[in-house]
């Protein structure tokens, strides 16, 4: 995930890390009420691309800061498969693909937020999940960090841990696929 910040000055025009202050007829700074800010964000949210994530307003010394999501870059296409071995006896058949890129019969875990990736709820400690440990839904999976926060990953449904994408420690972009789990039954 991207994500774009603007803020707003009192005539309503975007601006990007500059601050705007509003003139008192005595000459000294005032700054706009509560309700102009909530109309110019009004104004300036309804021009943005994307989805509105988060809008943040301060009346003293204006700050308006509004976060968006925009539409990820589209991903290189996957390399071409290696040869199929020489004894079909051997040979295994790829599993049917989706168009996201997940087999079928998977459910793809990808990240909620771009942050740092953690299999583990501590330095050291046993990961939530190895490959092969069965879930249940709604179980821990994963952490990310996003400013200094962390955001817990849980599972959608009961099943196994089919894979894991993402290394401990990694930073991870929205969307970005993070563990796939085959369900049960």
């Amino acid at each position: 995930m991207s994500t774009d910040t603007a803020d707003t000055a009192t005539d309503g025009t975007a601006t990007h890390g500059t601050a705007a202050h509003a003139t008192a007829a005595d000459g000294t700074a005032a700054g706009p009420t509560v309700e102009e800010l909530r109309t110019q964000t009004r104004l300036l949210a309804g021009e943005l691309p994307g989805t509105l994530r988060r809008i943040t307003l301060r009346a003293g010394a204006i700050s308006v800061d509004v976060e968006w999501e925009t539409v990820p870059a589209p991903q290189a296409p996957a390399p071409a498969t290696a040869p199929a071995p020489a004894d079909p006896a051997t040979a295994q058949a790829p599993a049917p693909q989706r168009t996201d890129g997940t087999p079928d019969g998977l459910v793809r875990v990808t990240a909620p937020l771009v942050g740092t990736y953690y299999q583990a709820p501590a330095p050291g400690a046993e990961p939530f999940v190895k490959v092969g440990d069965t879930v249940e839904a709604g179980q821990q999976l994963a952490v990310i960090e996003a400013m200094k926060l962390l955001n817990s990953i849980t599972a959608d449904v009961k099943g196994t841990v089919h894979a894991i994408h993402a290394a401990d420690g990694e930073v991870v972009e929205y969307a970005q696929p993070l563990i796939d789990l085959r369900p049960a039954g």
